[in-house]
């Protein structure tokens, strides 16, 4: 993978992440940050920092995390930070809607504007 996202990006002057999932919104929800704007990479690290610190039950009563996030969050991090890292990103943003969502929006738009892919039917 770090191989991939080097070779991807090496000739890309301002690489900026865009993330999307439960992790990262949840890190983004803790940050208090206004929608729109981004986080970054060292702002992931004093996350990092902070939650790998603390317990998981610390985890879930401190930062009101769910069991399931509260164990898998510290290596999602981990992963966001290096991913990062090797692009060059100093920044990521945290969009509202989802992936799927815009994927939905985007396909849309494309039947809307008449340019309607030869796979998608209209209702």
């Amino acid at each position: 993978m770090k191989d991939h996202i080097k070779e991807i990006t090496r000739f890309q002057q301002h690489v900026i992440a865009i993330g999307s999932g439960g992790n990262i919104n949840k890190i983004f929800s803790l940050s208090k940050k206004k929608e729109g704007k981004p986080l970054t990479i060292e702002l992931l690290r004093e996350y990092y920092r902070e939650l790998e610190n603390v317990s998981i039950e610390e985890r879930i009563s401190r930062y009101n995390l769910k069991a399931d996030r509260a164990d898998v969050i510290v290596p999602a991090l981990s992963i966001y930070i290096n991913v990062m890292r090797w692009a060059g990103a100093d920044e990521i943003f945290v969009p509202k809607i989802g992936l799927s969502d815009g994927l939905i929006q985007n396909l849309w738009a494309g039947i809307q504007s008449n340019k309607q892919p030869s796979n998608i039917t209209q209702a």
